[in-house]
């Protein structure tokens, strides 16, 4: 257990830091939190005068109270407290109203921020990253800063306002009594800065457990043919249930300094409660405290104590919240890609110089991917990168669109260094139809407008005739509309692949980069999506990544690599020509 004075620091640095963040989503809806907070006061107050009327009444009975006047002054008492109670439901259906409102609209933009940061986020930031355990930061860490808002502050203000109403109270009634009863408060305080950094320790170390099972559950189902095929289930189960027991270990051992932090607590007051109630009585036996005060004196009492008893409860809630807060605060500190919108657009003329480019991945710096990588590319030509897998073929695409920088080295579009161009505007120029198509899982018109928000119907159906789609798509029962599934698994592989062509011919690019764009169709849908491609690479700059040697033969320039390194580079005649080529080699195992 930290000492006192170093966990009492990071209390202070934290909490404030904490209600810095909560404060900077609520202030755009002060307008309405504001209020709540006051309609809550107002509630809390209106709850203590119920308590004292309602006590009051009854030492009075309890003394022997009788006659006209005191039923006059009962009946008059009942109905201040009518009014009070419905003045407080009239109240309190705003309050929550008010609160939900500003809670729920501070967390949807806090949603929002997190999603647009996590999307805007670099490759090489994202790859240390799992799917699942980003999943989770908007779903459960969220979630939670949401109990916090909706119910745990509100709670906190409403005891708070309870628990400072009733001592002024009581201590009208009877100082001595007041000083025996808040004199465990400041064991309470002690104690919350002990437990409080060590709680939050534990959740946040649970929340991420928690990510991680996540995670499993997202590859799992993104997963699920795999996971089918190979007949894994268990071994899938498995694997969530060695993480949910890690989860379940860390949120036990969390649990462990909350129950003693509660259990003291409640220990402590209601010791403090005996001594209260020895000195109340030894008062009243000797004369010094009258009946009707002491009883309202015990009510008052009691609120005290329920309220104390609350507050350690919502201290060990809003730890938890604190918590999650960490982590999603970390996320909207990350550094993100720098993009601007409102750029004005250009076409590129698609010429392209790459010059002695070298690259290893920020995960594996060691592990050189390219070195001294080079070629150029005039505007409309279309060049094929060939060679084993490893050579670096896909990470010159990457280079391009700029998801990593180079080590070394520079690359141009137009003679303008693409590191020195809006981010928005490169890869408005660029387009990119690989070789494994994820569809969104909205329907064939969305999937096909993604690659321009905003096109026309017209539009998507002429781009979807270019690509040799539009001929299934019409046959389907709901035609445009229809839905294509999880990552697109309802369509077969040569209609995902002519979508996705689609989608480029929509956006228009002035250079198209083709991942392995073919080489996993039968030879109908080969054709089919080839004639597609030869339409689409018109007028425009090409990359074509390729092992079926049979797509490239057309290319004005051929790069063969190997060990990232060009090794060789020429048309294919050309290159067959070559003795001994390594190109010639894949050519004559293809070809022949």
């Amino acid at each position: 257990m930290p000492d006192a004075p170093a966990t009492k620091k990071i209390w202070d640095r934290s909490a404030w830091r904490d209600a810095a963040f909560f404060l900077r989503y609520l202030r755009p809806h002060f307008n309405v939190f504001i209020p709540a907070m006051v309609a809550l006061a107002l509630t809390a107050g209106l709850t203590v005068a119920f308590i004292y009327l309602l006590s009051d009444l009854a030492g009075k009975g309890l003394a022997g109270a009788q006659g006209p006047g005191w039923i006059a002054e009962l009946h008059q008492t009942l109905l201040i407290m009518l009014g009070l109670v419905t003045a407080q439901a009239v109240i309190a259906f705003f309050r929550i109203m008010l609160f939900a409102k500003a809670s729920e609209r501070a967390l949807a933009q806090l949603r929002m921020d997190t999603f647009s940061r996590i999307i805007r986020l670099p490759m090489d930031t994202l790859n240390k990253r799992r799917v699942g355990e980003l999943a989770s930061r908007i779903a459960n860490d969220v979630e939670s800063m949401r109990e916090t808002l909706v119910m745990t502050i509100p709670m906190l203000l409403r005891h708070t306002v309870m628990l400072t109403g009733c001592l002024v109270l009581v201590t009208q009634i009877s100082i001595k009594l007041a000083l025996i009863m808040v004199g465990t408060v400041p064991v309470a305080i002690v104690m919350i800065a002990l437990f409080g950094a060590r709680i939050r320790k534990l959740v946040r170390k649970s929340q991420d457990n928690l990510a991680a099972t996540q995670v499993i559950v997202e590859e799992g189902l993104q997963s699920i043919i795999s996971v089918k095929a190979f007949s894994n289930e268990v071994h899938e189960s498995n694997r969530y249930n060695t993480r949910l027991n890690e989860f379940l270990n860390m949120a036990l051992r969390a649990a462990t300094p909350r129950a003693a932090f509660i259990a003291f607590i409640i220990f402590a007051f209601s010791v403090a409660l005996i001594v209260v109630v020895w000195a109340a009585l030894t008062m009243l036996a000797e004369g010094e405290i009258a009946t009707p005060a002491l009883s309202r004196f015990a009510a008052l009492s009691g609120m005290i104590a329920a309220s104390f008893a609350q507050f350690s409860e919502l201290i060990t809630q809003l730890q938890r919240t604190l918590g999650a807060t960490d982590r999603v605060r970390e996320l909207l500190c990350e550094p993100m890609e720098p993009q601007d919108e409102s750029v004005q657009m250009r076409r590129f003329k698609g010429e392209i110089q790459v010059r002695d480019v070298s690259f290893a991945y920020p995960t594996r710096p060691d592990a050189v991917v390219l070195r001294e990588f080079g070629f150029k590319a005039e505007a409309g030509q279309r060049i094929a990168l060939v060679g084993p897998s490893g050579s670096g073929k896909t990470t010159t695409v990457s280079l391009l669109f700029r998801f990593y920088k180079p080590t070394s080295g520079s690359i141009q579009i137009d003679g303008q260094e693409t590191k020195d161009m809006p981010l928005t505007l490169l890869r408005k120029n660029l387009a990119l139809v690989p070789q494994e198509v994820l569809l969104f899982g909205g329907s064939i018109r969305e999937n096909i407008a993604y690659g321009r928000p905003g096109a026309s119907e017209a539009e998507i159906v002429e781009a979807a005739k270019k690509a040799n789609a539009h001929m299934f798509i019409e046959k389907l029962p709901e035609g445009y509309d229809t839905l294509v599934g999880e990552r697109g698994t309802q369509l077969s592989g040569g209609q995902r692949q002519r979508i996705a062509i689609a989608r480029a011919i929509l956006a228009d690019p002035a250079i198209l980069i083709l991942d392995e764009a073919t080489s996993s169709l039968d030879a109908e849908s080969e054709r089919l999506v080839q004639d597609a491609l030869d339409k689409l690479m018109e007028n425009r700059t090409s990359i074509i990544i390729a092992h079926r040697l049979s797509t490239v033969r057309r290319c004005d320039q051929i790069l063969v690599l190997s060990g990232g390194t060009i090794v060789e580079r020429g048309t294919h005649d050309e290159l067959l020509a070559k003795t001994g080529s390594l190109y010639g080699t894949l050519a004559r195992l293809q070809l022949e």
